[in-house]
């Protein structure tokens, strides 16, 4: 078989892709193709994939573009391009239905009707028929089925799917799927007339992407009764949790599994305060009531606990703009999972207070306050929003170095343990009690909030983060030279807290 086109069939395809104003334009972006431009002639379906080289197979694209091509079809490294650009304007902050609008699906209005052991769904051009079963721990009917896509949409009460689609994890189970069956269907809801898918959002988008109409769901059938509808509701919740938890497959995303446990912690607060009396309204009895009335483990209690004020500190917090909604989401300085391991651990109180709800000793509401107040300091001083990305090849100004520097991951797990001992500090924390309440106090003044800026503006206008070695930046990378690093360049506890060597 011939790879190349003859100059004459160049001509034909040239004239084939340029639209009726002579418009030529890159096959695989849209960009409109110039005389100064370096383009190249290839195949759609790849000449190793037995892709004929004639002029129905064969289009013009962008060289720079064609080099990401390897063995995948034009289309791929089209559709691709499209997804890539869709993440970076949406920041990765990329649902189900932004996929459907992608590939220009049209949502249809469908109608339900059930009638004994049956269902039947309706959207006026088609008609399908399913048998129910009884599921006996969740009691309400469900039905498996092959049901058109366009039929669907993304389950966003209160974040029954909370996660945001990963991109890698996309084109992998896009290119999975194009050979290979799906073996497990997705999960919905059929809540009145609606099927609202909750699990399988990533199985769902790479079919999309394929191009598939059609996909096999299991869906339960959510019952008329508020009260049920609920149940069902947290039932589903939090199993989902649980699968995508401690018998994960594909994690949360752990700033998600924060947000979703708060929104259960709170529906169960809810439920605790009008079920018990008032003397008991305080964090310990209510980790104990959903130990016993819930079913929950006493360490799940307490995770559902402290992720209600990891999320209420961050919500009122400077740094929350910063942080990625994705673990491994290099466009954001900071992820949940750093908080979490770091600045979190060093200032918040985390375990259940024995304080009445709203008395003098519950300071809840304070800390969340204190830690906004620390928050604001930490980004004036660390010029955070001075932070970009890294590509390859691009110079960086001072400022934007420094502020890589200093959030990096590696600086960050290093420079986190002083904000425990500036807090100690400036709070003259004497007791071992002040000592695990740092945050968790009445309103910090003024005069202590100085002190703690002064030692941060010690610590972030140290002349280690503005030093040209290059060395720094490897140093930083390696968890085992970090701390020797500060040390070596005399960034320690003792200089930031009191400016001695």
């Amino acid at each position: 078989m011939k790879r190349l086109l003859t100059d004459s069939e160049k001509l034909e395809v040239r004239k084939q892709q340029s639209d009726s104003d002579g418009i030529l334009r890159c096959f695989i972006s849209g960009q409109i193709i110039g005389d100064d431009d370096h383009v190249e002639y290839d195949h759609i379906q790849a000449f190793s994939k037995d892709g004929e080289t004639s002029l129905s197979n064969v289009r013009i694209v962008l060289k720079e573009l064609n080099r990401r091509k390897s063995a995948d079809s034009l289309y791929d490294v089209r559709d691709n391009l499209r997804l890539e650009r869709l993440f970076q304007d949406r920041k990765n902050n990329i649902r189900l239905q932004d996929i459907f609008e992608l590939k220009d699906i049209e949502k249809r209005t469908t109608a339900a009707v059930k009638s004994g052991n049956q269902i039947s769904i309706d959207d006026g051009a088609t008609k399908l028929s399913f048998p129910l079963y009884q599921d006996g721990i969740l009691d309400v009917p469900y039905f498996y089925g092959r049901i058109p896509i366009c039929w669907l949409e993304n389950d966003d009460q209160e974040g029954l799917q909370p996660r945001v689609i990963d991109y890698k994890r996309l084109i992998a189970i896009r290119d999975h799927l194009k050979s290979h069956p799906q073996l497990a269907p997705s999960i919905a809801r059929l809540l009145g007339n609606k099927l609202k898918l909750f699990d399988g959002q990533h199985k769902l988008a790479a079919q999309v992407l394929n191009n598939q109409a059609e996909i096999d769901i299991k869906v339960y059938v959510s019952p008329t009764s508020d009260e049920r509808a609920k149940r069902l509701f947290d039932g589903l919740m939090i199993t989902n949790l649980e699968a995508h938890s401690k018998l994960k497959q594909v994690p949360f995303y752990t700033s998600t599994l924060l947000d979703r446990l708060s929104v259960i912690y709170k529906e169960m607060l809810d439920e605790f305060i009008s079920d018990t009396a008032p003397e008991d309204h305080s964090e310990e009895c209510f980790v104990r009531f959903l130990s016993t009335n819930k079913s929950f483990t006493s360490l799940q209690s307490k995770d559902m606990l402290r992720s209600a004020i990891k999320v209420a500190a961050l919500e009122s917090s400077e740094l929350k703009q910063y942080v990625a909604a994705a673990s491994k989401d290099a466009s954001y300085p900071l992820t949940m999972d750093l908080l979490e391991k770091t600045i979190f651990r060093a200032c918040l109180y985390l375990e259940p207070s024995s304080a009445r709800f709203t008395c003098e000793r519950d300071h809840r509401n304070a800390e969340a306050a204190n830690f906004a107040a620390l928050s604001a300091i930490l980004v004036a001083e660390t010029g955070i929003a001075n932070w970009v990305t890294h590509t390859k090849g691009k110079s960086l100004s001072n400022e934007q170095l420094k502020a890589r520097r200093i959030w990096h991951k590696g600086s960050v797990l290093t420079w986190a343990p002083y904000l425990k001992s500036i807090l100690f500090y400036a709070l003259h924390c004497m007791t071992s009690e002040d000592r695990e309440h740092l945050l968790h106090r009445p309103d910090i003044d003024h005069a202590r909030l100085e002190v703690i800026r002064s030692c941060l503006k010690r610590l972030f206008a140290h002349p280690m983060w503005d030093d040209p070695d290059s060395e720094i930046d490897s140093l930083l990378v390696s968890a085992r030279k970090q701390e020797d690093l500060f040390n070596r360049k005399g960034l320690t506890e003792k200089y930031v807290i009191y400016g001695e060597p």
